[in-house]
Parts: structure tokens; C-alpha cells; sequence
């Protein structure tokens, strides 16, 4: 009848099992192209052992690409709300909040740095497609914004600059991450300095 609205159906047993499926090759994706980069690892490689066949993988994503972008996504879901730890601390201080806040990602995420590498890896191969690098930037975008939950925070207590925006502020924090995750993957250079550089670039100016 007009007017009425109906309750969507539950999912059926395909529809569960299909989405089990996704996930547990998202997880594949997340555990095995960290073993030898975008760049050489297969389809094979990662279905290999699974129980999941090519075909699975296919049926689910059309291309490397497009499930290397869809890791990506599910790698970050897989962080949690970090947030809600950084305010259930109630840290006294920039530096305390910092503290914080890199602990749970290292917690999270303790590939951080080797995923950083395998991002370089697949910006490098298709950096002449954009309809393949779009999804990633879009990715940047939302990962900045999520950490400017960080900055922001720490400009509404008065203990960072306010020049920039917070969204700005966490794109550059972003950016010495990245840095600093290169030059460890590729050099073993020492990145002690990091919590450092993130403090002189965000005390208040």
C-alpha cells in the first residue's frame, strides 16, 4: 500500500557467504602483498593456499589495481576508532597526546612503513592512469581528514598552531611520516627524531 515502507530482508546465505569471501580476501590482500610488494605479487600469490580460487577473486574485483585500492581501504578499517583512545587518556599536553596517538597507530598499523613503500610501488605503475590513481588520492584525502582528529584536538586546547587548518596540519603530518617510513625501508635510517619533528612543526607559532 502507498505510504507503507518495508524493512529490508536480511542477507541469505549467498549474500553472507559472499561477503565472507570479500573479506577474507581483503585480508589475504592486507597479509600477502606486504611479502614481496605490489609490484611482484600475483593473483596467484594471493589466493595461493587460501581456499579461494582465481575465480572467487575475479567474481568479487575486476583487476590487481582495483583490489590493491579496496586493501587499502580495508587496511584502514581495520585501525578502529584511534580516536576515542586518544580523549578516554585525557593527555595533559601536546607531547603526552602525540605519545598517545602513535602508540595506537603502531599498534594498529605496525607496517605503516612497508605499506608506504608498496603504495610508492603502484603510484609508479600506473602513474599514466589516472582513473587508477584517483581512487588512491581519494584515499589521501579521507585518511587526512581522519587524522585531523588529531590536530584539531589539539588546537582546541589551545597547544597547536592555528595558522593552518587542521585538515592542513594532518596532510603535513602525513608527509613526514611518509618521509621518514621511505628513508627506513630504504636506508635503515634512523627515525627517532619523528615524534620530535612533529611537535616543532606543530607547537604554536
Amino acid at each position: 500500500m502507498a505510504g507503507e515502507t518495508s524493512e529490508a530482508k536480511p542477507p541469505n546465505k549467498f549474500e553472507l557467504r559472499r561477503a565472507r569471501t570479500r573479506e577474507g580476501l581483503l585480508q589475504l590482500g592486507i597479509d600477502r602483498f606486504l611479502l614481496k610488494g605490489y609490484g611482484e605479487t600475483t593473483i596467484e600469490d594471493i589466493v595461493r593456499d587460501s581456499g579461494y580460487t582465481r575465480g572467487a577473486f575475479y567474481f568479487h574485483f575486476p583487476s590487481k589495481e582495483a583490489f590493491f585500492v579496496e586493501v587499502l581501504r580495508a587496511r584502514r578499517g581495520r585501525r578502529g576508532p584511534w580516536w576515542e583512545v586518544l580523549e578516554a587518556a585525557e593527555p595533559a599536553s601536546m607531547a603526552e597526546a602525540l605519545a598517545i596517538a602513535n602508540a595506537e597507530f603502531a599498534r594498529t598499523d605496525p607496517e605503516g612503513a612497508r605499506w608506504t613503500m608498496a603504495i610508492s610501488e603502484f603510484v609508479d605503475a600506473n602513474r599514466h592512469d589516472d582513473t587508477l590513481l584517483a581512487p588512491l588520492r581519494e584515499l589521501h584525502q579521507e585518511w587526512t581528514e581522519e587524522l585531523s582528529r588529531l590536530t584539531v584536538y589539539l588546537q582546541e586546547r589551545g597547544w597547536c598552531r592555528t595558522d593552518r587548518t587542521g585538515v592542513q596540519l594532518a596532510s603535513d603530518l602525513l608527509a613526514i611520516a611518509t618521509g621518514f617510513g621511505v628513508m627506513f625501508e630504504i636506508y635503515r635510517a634512523d627515525t627517532s627524531a619523528i615524534m620530535d619533528l612533529y611537535h616543532r612543526h606543530l607547537e604554536p607559532r
